[in-house]
């Protein structure tokens, strides 16, 4: 996966560097046609989503589980096999 991100900060340095000449295009003008010739993955935008509702959800006051419990219970799942 760093790699892909590698090549595809690569890619967006040559798309950018592209763009130089282009006097009326401001960053963010440049990063939309970015965006709109190379869209996010199904996959991340769900991350992205989730993580944004996370943060949302701790400024309004929720702390979330601490990380024994959550993991007490990963282990718990995967020593008898249940999904949920």
């Amino acid at each position: 996966m760093a790699v892909e991100l590698s090549e595809e900060l690569r890619e967006f340095h040559r798309f950018v560097g592209a763009k130089l000449d282009r006097v009326d295009l401001s960053p963010e003008d440049a990063l939309h046609e970015w965006r709109v010739q190379h869209p996010v993955s199904e996959v991340l935008a769900e991350s992205v989503a989730a993580v944004r509702h996370a943060v949302a959800d701790m400024r309004g006051g929720d702390c979330g589980r601490p990380v024994s419990d959550v993991l007490n219970e990963i282990r718990q799942r995967l020593m008898t096999g249940t999904s949920s």
